[in-house]
């Protein structure tokens, strides 16, 4: 019984000092997870990936976005560095939303730009530098400068690969290589950045190197190579081993090219001796290529033989793989194009419809309030000629205006008014012939005398005194007399003295607001309205 009460009580102690004393967190499990595989990276990029897809699921199972963020960026990473590009376009989706709700700007940017790369390498130009493009400019918003220059430095490297695969002028492809290098030596050499920072220095001295090749600059790439490689072999920098077995693969096939075969063969010897640590396939391929080639020129038969096998062999098991993995999302990236385009299409219709229902609504209403004022206009006109019909005769005014611009005395102004009163009652105004001139000498006065007093007294020059006068007396017949209603425009343009219909329909619009046809339209209209 003693050993029982012993024994529950030793259960009791420790289920007590688990709860006072708790293991690490999943969370910082997770994060400790990932600095072990960010060093694993370093030398076996296929350990990496088991990894990193091991803290994947073990932050997707406890909902921990951070590990989700910081896992599925380093996989993008890593899968694009083994060209499974397909990967990588499957991933980034995903990345970018956790990117997104994190506000992580750098590692937004950062998938933007593996995304870019992975486009570039499948050929799909266009989507590459618009990926480029947003990542660089969400960039500029992170306010760490090392961790903003180590991006824009990985960018501009990517803009210049981009110009490399679309066959641009090698002057932009080498713009872009330089500015990618002048970021990283703004990096500073902080613990957090200097393996980042020399790892882009030497990347850029060898694109640089390759670029250098390609315009036949041969001691600018041998310059540009020896800087790279010294620092890719400076364990203080701890650089990865892929990229030193790039540049001595890069100066294998220089001394290729320059007929330097033995030189090529030594590089390419210590590329694959590098590379049998680490393994990496499609550099391996370059090397057993390169290998073989050297050793045909040096007339290395079996070396030869040997070397054509092994790249024949692993060069028909790479295109295997790379149908497989090419072909998943070239489909895909085909069908996101067929549905952009038909969200784009359903958008542009939907906008169009939108645009025309405001259009119609604009017009009905621009249309009605238009037609309210064509109304008014002519109740205005119709309402002048009533009253212009029921008021009495005017006399001549008993003052007369000191505002004379010309000496006139005032006996010969009250003379003017009278003629022109028995003018304007006469009708001669509807003669088409009827001019300034004609008019005074028919007044018996001259036309500075005769312009002045109509300025002065009829408020209007001499054409639109006349026009007024005529409009005016076929407003009035049309009102009045309801045959004119059934004559022509043309007829009734004549009936008041003007030379044209068009003449004619412009003054009438100008005076009375509306047009001929609508006055007469409206006058019919309430003639039969009377009658009912």
């Amino acid at each position: 019984m003693k050993n029982i009460f012993l024994l529950l009580f030793c259960l009791i102690f420790r289920l007590f000092s688990a709860q006072l004393n708790p293991g690490p967190s999943v969370e910082s499990q997770i994060d400790s997870e990932i600095i072990r595989a960010e060093k694993v990276s370093k030398g076996d990029p296929t350990q990496s990936i088991e990894l990193l897809n091991e803290i994947y699921r073990d932050s997707k199972k406890a909902d921990y976005k951070k590990g989700l963020l910081e896992s599925i960026s380093l996989l993008m990473a890593k899968y694009y560095d083994a060209g499974n590009h397909k990967k990588v376009i499957d991933l980034s989706t995903e990345a970018e939303k956790l990117a997104i709700d994190a506000n992580d700007d750098a590692k937004l940017a950062n998938i933007y730009r593996i995304k870019a790369s992975s486009y570039t390498e499948l050929g799909f130009n266009n989507e590459s530098i618009t990926e480029l493009r947003k990542a660089l400019k969400i960039s500029e918003k992170v306010t760490s400068e090392d961790r903003k220059n180590y991006l824009k430095s990985l960018i501009y490297t990517g803009i210049g690969s981009y110009f490399a695969h679309v066959n641009a002028p090698l002057d932009s492809v080498i713009q872009y290589q330089k500015k990618s290098l002048e970021s990283a030596v703004r990096i500073g050499d902080s613990k957090e950045f200097m393996t980042k920072k020399y790892y882009l220095l030497a990347l850029s001295y060898m694109n640089l190197g390759m670029t250098s090749v390609a315009s036949q600059r041969i001691n600018d790439a041998e310059n540009y190579f020896d800087k790279a490689l010294k620092i890719a072999q400076n364990e203080q920098y701890e650089v990865s081993k892929n990229l030193e077995i790039t540049i001595l693969n890069e100066y294998a096939w220089l001394y290729y090219d320059q007929k330097k075969y033995d030189q090529a063969v030594h590089f390419a010897e210590k590329a694959e001796q590098l590379e049998k640590r680490i393994s990496t396939p499609y550099i391996r391929r370059d090397i057993y290529e390169v290998k073989f080639k050297s050793y045909v020129e040096l007339g290395e038969k079996e070396d030869s033989k040997k070397y054509m096998n092994l790249y024949t062999k692993l060069n028909d098991s790479l295109v295997n793989e790379e149908k497989k993995s090419i072909n998943t999302p070239v489909k895909k990236i085909m069908d996101e194009q067929v549905e952009i385009h038909t969200g784009n299409i359903q958008n542009i219709l939907i906008v169009a419809l939108i645009f025309i229902i405001l259009l119609l609504a604009g017009g009905i209403f621009f249309w009605k309030r238009n037609q309210k004022k064509l109304h008014e206009s002519y109740e205005a006109t119709i309402n002048n000629l009533k009253n212009t019909n029921n008021l009495p005769a005017q006399n001549i005014p008993l003052e007369i205006s000191a505002e004379k611009s010309i000496n006139i005395t005032d006996e010969t102004v009250k003379m003017i008014l009278i003629k022109l009163e028995k003018f304007e009652k006469s009708q001669k105004f509807i003669k088409k012939d009827l001019s300034l001139t004609s008019l005074a000498n028919d007044l018996n006065t001259n036309t500075r005398y005769l312009s002045e007093i109509i300025k002065q007294y009829k408020e209007n020059n001499y054409n639109n005194y006349i026009n007024g006068l005529r409009i005016s007396y076929i407003t009035n017949k049309l009102y009045e007399n309801p045959i004119y209603r059934e004559y022509k425009i043309s007829y009734l343009a004549e009936a008041c003295g003007f030379s044209s219909r068009e003449v004619f329909a412009v003054i009438f619009k100008k005076e009375t607001g509306v047009s001929p046809s609508y006055f007469i339209n409206n006058l019919k209209k309430d003639s039969l309205e009377s009658l009912s």
